[in-house]
């Protein structure tokens, strides 16, 4: 029996030393590589990039879609394209069957911090009315009009959902089928068709885009902005060191909020003396990415060579 307290003793205090005598090897961080994203002049595009290979994953135009399904199995939420400026009014007092106007409609947007309870559509499921939606604005300007909507069931595996005109016209019945492997699956009213937008939910870190931000200003409730948009990543913000001078070390100092719009557009501003935008270096952005390692990224400018705006461009490492 001492034989067996002894042996228990010595390795217990065997297993401390060890453990501190356990080299702490050095994070080796990556190199500094820089990246220019091609929104265009008139923000066409949306673009997904993945800071692990600093390459774009895919590239759409911002009118290919209009809705948003969640995808997972016990998803029910549906979010608008706010990149054109789409809009949402609930409607209880008519039938979907009535030919429906736009007066006298209230109209909300999708909050783009990314939380699934700030929607426009909401928790649906219980309401009795339907949906009107404006479905924003293309490329050039111009109306893409108006559709009501009615979700008529939600399940596992699919949403059935009827559609038209507000006169009635173009009636459809859907299936949108869910693709586990993305976020939203995507459905483009123009096409009467599920589209392939998202990259699969591992494959994406960062979406540079057009969106709708929402003001507390009631006079102003919303504005079109153009930033950046996160997979729901943890991120945190650094105006105080330099660029260079921020580490691996410094993770646990930061405080990290993962709010889709948290990187946003304040990265830049509008000068209407100049009348150019002003990039602010000096704003740095630590991301935690999709693969749970960390990086630090800062933007460097919002032209390309030839002075032609919609062409952010930063630098991005490691940590």
């Amino acid at each position: 029996m001492q034989r067996l307290v002894f042996f228990i003793v010595a390795l217990i205090v065997f297993s401390s030393c060890d453990k501190e005598e356990l080299p702490v090897l050095p994070h080796d961080s990556g190199d500094i590589v820089s990246q220019q994203i091609e929104l265009g002049q008139d923000y066409r595009y949306q673009v997904f990039y993945d800071l692990g290979t600093n390459v774009v994953v895919s590239q759409n135009l911002k009118t290919d879609w209009d809705l948003g399904f969640e995808s997972s199995n016990q998803g029910y939420h549906i979010i608008l394209n706010s990149s054109t400026y789409s809009a949402l009014s609930y409607v209880e007092d008519d039938s979907f069957d009535d030919i429906i106007t736009t007066n006298n409609l209230d109209w909300s947007w999708d909050n783009p911090n990314g939380v699934l309870d700030s929607t426009a559509f909401g928790d649906y499921r219980a309401l009795d009315g339907f949906f009107v939606i404006d479905r924003g604005y293309n490329i050039d300007g111009s109306l893409r009009g108006y559709k009501k909507i009615i979700i008529d069931s939600v399940t596992p595996e699919h949403y059935l959902i009827r559609y038209a005109n507000l006169d009635n016209s173009d009636l459809y019945t859907l299936q949108v089928d869910k693709n586990v492997n993305v976020n939203f699956t995507s459905f483009s009213f123009s096409d009467n068709a599920i589209v392939n937008i998202e990259p699969n939910s591992s494959d994406w870190d960062l979406l540079f885009s057009q969106y709708t931000y929402l003001y507390s200003d009631t006079t102003i409730p919303s504005y079109l902005v153009t930033g950046v948009l996160s997979n729901s990543l943890n991120i945190a913000i650094d105006t105080v060191n330099d660029f260079e001078d921020i580490n691996y070390d410094m993770i646990s100092n930061y405080m990290f909020n993962n709010d889709r719009d948290h990187i946003g557009f304040n990265w830049k501003e509008y000068n209407l003396t100049a009348g150019e935008y002003t990039v602010f270096p000096e704003i740095n952005y630590i991301i935690q990415d999709v693969e749970l390692k960390y990086y630090k990224l800062h933007f460097l400018d919002f032209y390309n060579n030839q002075g032609v705006k919609g062409y952010p461009r930063f630098e991005v490492q490691e940590l």
